[in-house]
Order: structure tokens, then C-alpha cells, then sequence
């Protein structure tokens, strides 16, 4: 089998007793998602091979079934959870041994609000070292018991990430014993562990109290834009034309690339949309790098941008002012190919 480059490991196994309730805290909906649903909708999950969530049977089949009906790239598997923290941890990277990853990310279900930027900093730092763990440090005077702690504490976090080859022998290592997260197997191993700063905001969610943090960071930020592009017919070639990706047995437009205005006014409201650029300062009509180039191209890359500024499209208009060709029976396969190339549901 093929080395898959990242898995990204969801312990999703805890009972959340402290927070009180009929069901774990991260198969409760606060809105439209459950923790793992917002998590997974919030990040770029392309950025991985393969996802391993671990989630008793009953869970899983009653709050996560739509993470398997979701058209993506992106394997998503479920393991079972253990007895504890550590064991639903090796439980999951059994499940990923058969796939050979070269890196994985284990991470909280209790820490929906973790940003895309963190994990990708966690990627990043796995190019050069074994692990990469994330932490914070406060500021408060801090005491151990009456004696005033004089060394800044830091404060672990997940997501946590390692050599998938290390991390599970660790594992296999030290199954009889019981760590409360898994860079303190590696500690156990006595090898070095990178650090990296986390974020404040990436808050495990324990008491009733952190809900409302959660959903104060939850709250919805709408933006809008608008984008129209216009290029002229080459009546010389009697077929050619695309719109929204979809062929038209028409003359097509001239342009450098494949001339799509459809996709390319969609890419500017986007732009548009983020204060950013128009489509032409991204990709320059005299590169030739973007000559004859597919525009979903450039629709993936401002896809890649929404995740990573945890947007998602709400409602999109497009309008085609033209007297031919008579594209009305052309709609609904250009709604449904934008649709997943966006990810729209």
C-alpha cells in the first residue's frame, strides 16, 4: 500500500460527565453541528489522507452519519473507544496502521474551536521533528499549594502531532500503563519534544460555563461580494464553450485560460467577499503557467482560502446576460458541478 503522507485521529470517546446532560457534549447539537461536525467543517480536511474518529457504535450511527454521506477526497473510518483516553488513542492508530501514514494529528473532540491555521503549524512542524505539541501559557500568578510557582507553566494541547511510527510503538510500549495525553508517552521514551505555541481560544470544552465561551466564538460573520467578468465570442470556433465548468456546444469565449466567465465571476465575489484581490492578481493572464487552464483551478483555490478563514458559502447568484446560446437546459448541471466544487450542500 501506498505511504499515506497525514491521518488526522478524533477522540471522540469520553462521557462528559461534568458537564452534565443526557449525551456526551460532542454529539450535542449547539445549532446546526455537534463538536465533531463543526471541527470537521472549520478545517482544511483535505490536508489529510484519512480521518479516525473514535466514537461507540451507538454514537456514531445515531449523531455522525452525515460525515459519511459527504462528498469528499478525505477517507473518513471510525474506531471504538477504550477504557480511557490512552487506550481509545491506541485503538485509532491500530485502525491507521494498515494505511501507513508518515504523519498523524491526534486531537480532543472537546476542542471544536481549534483553528485550521494551528493544525497546518502542527503539519508544518513535523517536516523537521518528531513532534510538534501545542501549548499555552497564562499569565496569573500561580501557586502549588502555598508556595508561589516561580517557572512559567505551559499548558498542553492538542491537537498533538508525531511520527506515526514513534507514536505507536510508544503505544505498544507503554499499554499496561496510563497516560493522561500521548506527548507523555514520549516524555516516558525519554526523546525530545518540540513545542509549539497554541492558542487560547483552543478551549476544552469541561464545564457547563465553556459552552457559552463555545458559543460566543460560534457566532455567525456574514460577508458578501460580487464579481462579473465579460469576454467576447471567437466565432471561428463553433464549439469550445464552458460554463460552470459544464461544455456548451457553442462558440467559446476567448481568454487565456478556458475562458469560463461563470467560474471566474464566482472567484472574484469570493475575493471580493474576503477584502482580497481579484482573480487576475492571483492568477495573471500572461503566465503561462494559466494558459488553457481549467478554471475549477482557480475555484479550488478560493475554496482552500474560505476554509482557511472559516467561511462557507450561504447562498450563490449567478446570472448569464447573453440572447445565445439558450443555456436554461444546462442549469441544474452547472448548479450541481459548482456545488461540488464548492462543497455547497
Amino acid at each position: 500500500m501506498n505511504l499515506m503522507k497525514n491521518a488526522l485521529v478524533i477522540l471522540a470517546g469520553g462521557k462528559g460527565t461534568r458537564i452534565g446532560g443526557g449525551i456526551p457534549k460532542q454529539f450535542r447539537k449547539f445549532g446546526q453541528q455537534n463538536f465533531i461536525e463543526y471541527l470537521l467543517k472549520n478545517i482544511s480536511i483535505n490536508n489529510f489522507d484519512i480521518v479516525v474518529i473514535a466514537s461507540q457504535k451507538n454514537y456514531t450511527k445515531k449523531y455522525l452519519k452525515n460525515l459519511t454521506n459527504r462528498d469528499q477526497i478525505t477517507k473518513i473510518i471510525f474506531s471504538l473507544p477504550g477504557m480511557n483516553r490512552q487506550e481509545s488513542s491506541f485503538n485509532s492508530l491500530k485502525k491507521l496502521k494498515v494505511f501507513n501514514p508518515k504523519n498523524v494529528i491526534i486531537h480532543d473532540a472537546a476542542r471544536p474551536l481549534v483553528s485550521n491555521k494551528l493544525i497546518e503549524r502542527v503539519l508544518f512542524a513535523l517536516k523537521n521533528n518528531e513532534t510538534a505539541i501545542p501549548y499555552v501559557s497564562y499569565s496569573d500568578r500561580q501557586l502549588n499549594r502555598n508556595n508561589e510557582l516561580k517557572e512559567k507553566i505551559k499548558n498542553i494541547q492538542t491537537p498533538q502531532g508525531f511520527k506515526f511510527k514513534m507514536i505507536y510503538s510508544a503505544h505498544l510500549k507503554f499499554k499496561k500503563k496510563e497516560f493522561t495525553d500521548d506527548a507523555s508517552l514520549i516524555q516516558q521514551l525519554g526523546k525530545k519534544i518540540k513545542y509549539i505555541k497554541g492558542e487560547k481560544n483552543n478551549l476544552k470544552i469541561t464545564y457547563p460555563e465553556d459552552i457559552k465561551f463555545f458559543k460566543s466564538f460560534k457566532k455567525i460573520f456574514f460577508r458578501h461580494g460580487i464579481g462579473y467578468d465579460i469576454h467576447q465570442f471567437d466565432f471561428k470556433s463553433k464549439k469550445g464553450l464552458k460554463l460552470c465548468g459544464i461544455n456548451i456546444p457553442y462558440y467559446k469565449l476567448i481568454g487565456h485560460s478556458d475562458a469560463d466567465v461563470g467560474m471566474h465571476a464566482i472567484c472574484d465575489s469570493i475575493f471580493g467577499s474576503l477584502s482580497m484581490n481579484d482573480i487576475g492578481y492571483y492568477f495573471d493572464n500572461n503566465n503561462p503557467k494559466w494558459k488553457n487552464a481549467n478554471s475549477k483551478i482557480f475555484l479550488s483555490h478560493c475554496k482552500k482560502i474560505l476554509q482557511e478563514k472559516s467561511f462557507y458559502i450561504v447562498n450563490l447568484d449567478i446570472n448569464f446576460i447573453c440572447e445565445k446560446p439558450n443555456i436554461s437546459k444546462y442549469n441544474l448541471k452547472m448548479k450541481k458541478n459548482i456545488a461540488k466544487l464548492l462543497s455547497i450542500p
